[in-house]
């Protein structure tokens, strides 16, 4: 083979393998917590700790609502300290 055949097939593989690893977190369903935020900018619900994401969203829940019940619908990606949401709606419940 050629060596731009050798090159083009080595570029498609390595964009391929970019793809595939970058398209699973933007594949994740998305999930609804009810639960209270704290003040380490953490959600628990269900007797889970979920780290609050960076986002806009996120940083207006975790500074404006601490101690408040929340239902929140985001997305959990596996961090180095558990799990994170990534937050994309929010709304104070009543309790």
């Amino acid at each position: 083979m050629g060596r731009k055949v050798k090159k083009l097939i080595s570029n498609f593989v390595m964009i391929s393998i970019f793809l595939w690893m970058f398209s699973f977190p933007a594949l994740a369903d998305k999930v609804t917590l009810v639960g209270e935020v704290n003040d380490n900018q953490e959600i628990v619900a269900e007797d889970q700790i979920y780290a609050v994401g960076d986002s806009a969203v996120g940083d207006d829940l975790v500074r404006n609502y601490i101690s408040q019940r929340v239902k929140v619908v985001g997305r959990i990606v596996e961090g180095e300290e558990g799990k994170i949401i990534i937050v994309e709606f929010f709304e104070v419940v009543e309790e």
